[in-house]
């Protein structure tokens, strides 16, 4: 007997009022990324691959869900806490992008409260609603959902994918994203 293929795309939410997406909502292909911003290899592949895999999604072939996985402590908890506050703002992904400096992760003392509403502040973000929205508790619900997503995935590390439905472990080269996501295009004919 032959293990019956699992659709993974069943984990895309595909909600356009979800803050932390990218792309149209009826793109042929689905990538939701799994990542922690302590972790050096989701820094790199933020730098490396998701601008490419950006392009895509102006274009309206891809549609990205980015979901934390906070399993490195404390910063990595407050992080998407505040990421999401800046999300709220409509400026997730230019929040996403100042956590990892250069493709590298951030020092845990730039991820103290005091330093993550600096970052805020620092893109043009209302400072008191930023650190309402960052103390909130539907802020801690959201956060919370998507990691549990993660964890029901089997998710242990960072970063992992899901691209098309099909799982991707680590940050590999973006050859292979472009490669995978051409392939899923293609079978969308």
């Amino acid at each position: 007997e032959e293990a019956e293929e699992v659709d993974l795309t069943v984990f895309e939410r595909r909600d356009e009022n979800d803050p932390l997406t990218a792309g149209s909502v009826d793109a042929p292909v689905g990538l939701v990324i799994f990542s922690d911003y302590q972790c050096p290899f989701c820094a790199r592949w933020s730098a490396d691959t998701l601008p490419v895999m950006m392009e895509y999604a102006e274009r309206g072939e891809l549609w990205i869900e980015y979901r934390d996985l906070p399993i490195f402590g404390a910063e990595s908890e407050r992080a998407p806490l505040a990421a999401y506050a800046a999300a709220l703002q409509g400026k997730f992904w230019e929040y996403h992008e100042a956590l990892y400096v250069d493709g590298d992760i951030r020092p845990k003392d730039q991820l103290a409260t005091e330093a993550l509403t600096q970052l805020a502040v620092d893109l043009d973000l209302d400072r008191e609603r930023f650190t309402a929205d960052m103390t909130s508790e539907e802020t801690a619900a959201a956060i919370a959902t998507n990691a549990q997503l993660g964890f029901d995935l089997g998710a242990s590390s960072t970063p992992v994918f899901l691209l098309g439905g099909a799982p991707i472990a680590g940050a590999q080269p973006t050859e292979v994203f472009v490669e995978v996501l051409e392939t899923a295009l293609a079978n969308q004919g």
